[in-house]
């Protein structure tokens, strides 16, 4: 089947990346990505969860292939004699066979049943890799702005680091007092505590983006993407069409739809029952008082018609009907809710967007300038390290918040692409769907 082909070939590129990804260290693997996408292909490759669903394509494909065939044939033998009457040696001998065949187009109609349910199957296949993929890219988006948000404690630490080695000097020569000595090594404590919990979380969304990818625990995994804001504003409209062309589940519902017909014209077929041809053969011994015993052969060709007087699937047509009408109106909501989805999607990555400029954007470096003339200022006597500290603190607090809005843009924009689907894929489902009526 072109599925399995397809899939085998995907399989082969993307096993060919995960080896240049990966590189043996002792007994585990080290895998580094550079991007998103990397991190959804070894997904799609090796998550547990999505191989679970992987045998459903081919398992539609194997009643395909056993799909349009005629019921076996059956084999009638009788045998007859008058041992029991006159005993003059009479009977008869006969072999029959009998096949059905079908009066409507049901075995061509079962066949595309079958089709319809291999497209069902590669939709929801397809289904489960977007969520999949949506999933991946939430989970890498976490786990590097906890890189940063401890990159960023770290570098913290290390103004703080040179602060106290500052006043262990002026202490030794009596120019600074030890209590300013003693808070500044209190506060390099707590954030030390503070980098050790945020190290702590970036472990916990390694593990969790391990699993989603199907690796071991104790392998090694490390991302190079850095979280960033684009200069250009994100105004980019996308047609509804296009949308749903590339939304997974848009695609699985109108897959049901077409299953859903099938079904019916199959039940629409199942009305008229199958007519039986009967083949025989028979070889007779008769005893006649003139001519005394005679044999005779037979051969003979035989039809039975059932009359359809009741339907006996009246209720499967209906709920194949029902079925359809489900289907029909399940496509109509999804397109609705895709329709308002993109919306606030749009609406929101824009939003996040100019958040996360301004807070990322000048503010950034007045406070970073204004930490350095209070640094300047301090060794030189000319204020305090409490002023000094909370100088630094509010550096820090505005590096956190526009962290965090920077972070939460692209959050915005990963809910996008899931709104959009734009993802890489194996196959283009939507290709075997027929078009919306």
């Amino acid at each position: 089947m072109t599925t399995s082909k397809n899939f085998l070939y995907t399989k082969s590129f993307t096993i060919a990346l995960f080896a240049v990804l990966c590189s043996g260290t002792g007994e585990g693997k080290e895998v580094l990505l550079l991007s998103t996408d990397e991190a959804i292909r070894l997904a799609f490759l090796n998550n547990r969860d999505l191989q679970v669903t992987e045998p459903g394509v081919e398992k539609a494909e194997s009643r395909l292939l056993l799909s349009g065939r005629l019921a076996n044939p059956e084999v009638e033998v009788s045998a007859k004699g008058d041992s029991f009457g006159n005993d003059e040696n009479e009977g008869n001998f006969e072999v029959a066979v009998r096949q059905s065949f079908p009066l409507s187009s049901r075995l061509r109609r079962e066949r595309e049943l079958r089709k319809r349910q291999v497209t069902t199957a590669e939709a929801e296949l397809a289904r489960h890799k977007w969520k999949l993929a949506a999933k991946v890219e939430r989970t890498v988006i976490g786990l590097a702005a906890a890189n940063q948000r401890t990159k960023g404690q770290r570098a913290i630490m290390e103004v703080n680091a040179e602060t106290v080695s500052f006043l262990r000097e002026q202490v030794k020569r009596g120019e600074a007092s030890s209590l300013d000595l003693a808070q500044a090594e209190l506060t390099g404590r707590a954030m030390e505590q503070k980098a050790a919990e945020l190290a702590t979380k970036e472990k916990s969304k390694t593990l969790a983006l391990k699993q989603l990818l199907g690796m071991e625990a104790d392998e090694d995994l490390s991302i190079a993407r850095k979280l960033e804001i684009p200069e250009e504003e994100p105004k980019k409209q996308i047609p509804l069409e296009e949308i749903v062309r590339r939304r997974s589940d848009h695609a699985l519902a109108r897959a049901r739809i077409d299953e859903a017909d099938a079904a019916l014209n199959l039940e629409k077929s199942n009305r008229f029952p199958d007519v039986k041809v009967n083949f025989f053969v028979e070889r007779e011994h008769s005893s006649y008082s003139s001519a005394g015993l005679d044999r005779n052969t037979l051969a003979g060709l035989g039809f039975s018609i059932p009359i359809p007087f009741r339907q006996r699937n009246a209720d499967d047509m209906e709920q194949a009907r029902f079925d359809r009408i489900e289907a029909e109106a399940t496509s109509e909501a999804l397109r609705f809710r895709v329709r308002n989805e993109y919306a606030q999607a749009f609406r929101a990555r824009l939003d996040a967007w100019r958040l996360a400029r301004e807070a990322s954007g000048e503010i950034l470096q007045l406070a970073a300038k204004n930490v350095a003339d209070f640094q300047a200022a301090y060794r030189q006597g000319q204020t305090s390290l409490l002023q000094t500290q909370r100088v630094q603190e509010q550096l820090l607090e505005l590096k956190n918040a526009a962290l965090e809005a920077i972070v939460n843009y692209h959050l915005a924009k990963a809910r996008m692409r899931e709104v959009v689907g734009d993802y890489p894929k194996t196959k283009p489902i939507l290709k075997q769907v027929s078009p919306r009526k």
